[in-house]
Parts: C-alpha cells; structure tokens; sequence
C-alpha cells in the first residue's frame, strides 16, 4: 500500500503545519496526526496539494511507517476516559436529553406547589358552585311564595 510522506513534502516546500491546515480548511493537529502515521492523508487533500504544487509523485512511499503509539499509565487513560465523559454530560445537557438533579429537583417542588394550587382552586370552584346552586334553590323557592 502506498502512502504519502506528507512530513517531508512539508519541509521541502518550506510550509508549516499551520500553513498547511489552512490550505486544507482543517486544523493543525489533522496535519500532525497524519505526519505521525496516526491518520492516512484522504484523496481531496492531495488534489489540493497536486493542484497547488504540481507533481508530488515523489512523495508516495510503498512502505507505511509504524504507528507509534505512546503508553498510557492507568491513571492517564482514567483522566482521559473522565474528561470524554464530562463532554459528553455536558453535550446531553446542552442537547437538553438529560438535566441537572438540582434542576429536576427544583421542577417537581415547582408541581407540588401548582398541583396544591390546582385542588385549592378546585374545590373553591365546587363550593362556589354548591353557593350558587343552593342560592338558585332558595330563589326558585321565593318565587313560588
């Protein structure tokens, strides 16, 4: 499998990674994620390059580099694994899929309180209604008198 030494083509064209994230509308840890073999570089990123710079056949290896990847003490991979959580908390929080307990707790006070104000209201509403009943009664008695 062929790969692109995107490192070198870099350093021979005198370009920073910063530079290069511009030209491909992308951030700079993209770049250097692909120069450390972490990441293959996708096919619209060496139109661009071909486009801009021309012939860059040089560049392509036929061998791929071994990814290196760095060990992680269990404590590292406990504050990584904590800190995706968090994002992930707050992201369900921002998207409004969960809520704060003290939010919900705030909540269903809130409904205690409307639902006590419901059956106050309720029943002075039945009462009043026997008021006016009762008063209908009285009056429809007067009127026979």
């Amino acid at each position: 499998m062929q790969s692109f030494d995107l490192k070198r083509f870099r350093t021979d064209n005198n370009l920073t990674q910063s530079e290069l994230a511009e030209l491909f509308s992308c951030g700079q840890n993209f770049i250097s994620r692909i120069e450390r073999g972490i990441r293959q570089i996708p096919p619209d990123k060496l139109d661009i390059l071909q486009s801009k710079f021309g012939n860059i056949s040089k560049y392509y290896t036929d061998k791929i580099d071994p990814i290196s990847v760095p060990e992680a003490t269990p404590q590292e991979v406990m504050h990584v694994g904590a800190d995706v959580f968090s994002r992930q908390i707050v992201k369900m929080m921002n998207d409004k899929l969960i809520a704060p307990y003290s939010l919900l707790e705030e909540k269903e006070k809130e409904i205690e309180r409307l639902n006590r104000k419901i059956g106050r209201l309720e029943a002075l509403l039945d009462e009043r209604k026997k008021t006016d009943a009762h008063q209908e009664s009285n009056a429809d008695h007067a009127d026979a008198v």
